[in-house]
């Protein structure tokens, strides 16, 4: 089972929403950019809010565009009520408390003359969630094997 992040953004943040998603997808990521898969007739909030809920995590680009889209505002509200981990991504010189939703919680800081720090930041870190997400499914299929072995014994000795 893969690792899916859906990374939040201003459409004008192409340029590192790309070099992000390839980053990502270098490490076995599941990256989910809306507008790169097209739904026609679809309603849009029913497409975004959906791929959120199949997202292990939303990775949230707070720039100086991000922080003014509509967009954004409405998609970390929706990590925010659907319990998605957040990993806020900010520009040098934007206020987070500029989005109240996220105030108070740590980010990674973004300089657009040295993007490539904040991208190893954060591949590191979902790389970290990644494995975690990995580990806690080995621990679940080896309780759930013990958990059978438990039962299929007490079921032998209970036909004796």
């Amino acid at each position: 089972m893969a690792y899916k992040v859906f990374i939040s953004h201003s459409s004008r943040d192409q340029g590192l929403v790309i070099s992000l998603a390839n980053l990502l997808s270098k490490f076995g990521v599941e990256v989910f950019v809306a507008e790169w898969y097209l739904s026609p007739g679809q309603r849009l909030d029913d497409k975004v809010f959906g791929q959120i809920e199949k997202s292990d995590c939303v990775v949230a680009l707070l720039t100086r565009e991000g922080i003014r889209s509509n967009w954004v505002h409405e998609e970390i509200g929706y990590s925010l009520r659907s319990n998605r981990p957040i990993v806020p991504i900010v520009e040098k010189g934007v206020a987070p408390k500029d989005l109240a939703a996220l105030q108070g919680r740590e980010y990674i800081e973004y300089d657009p003359y040295q993007y490539q720090q904040a991208l190893i930041k954060l591949s590191t870190y979902v790389r970290s969630l990644k494995l975690q997400k990995e580990e806690q499914k080995r621990t679940l299929l080896v309780v759930g094997g013990l958990l059978l072995a438990f039962l299929f014994l007490l079921l032998v000795s209970a036909e004796r």
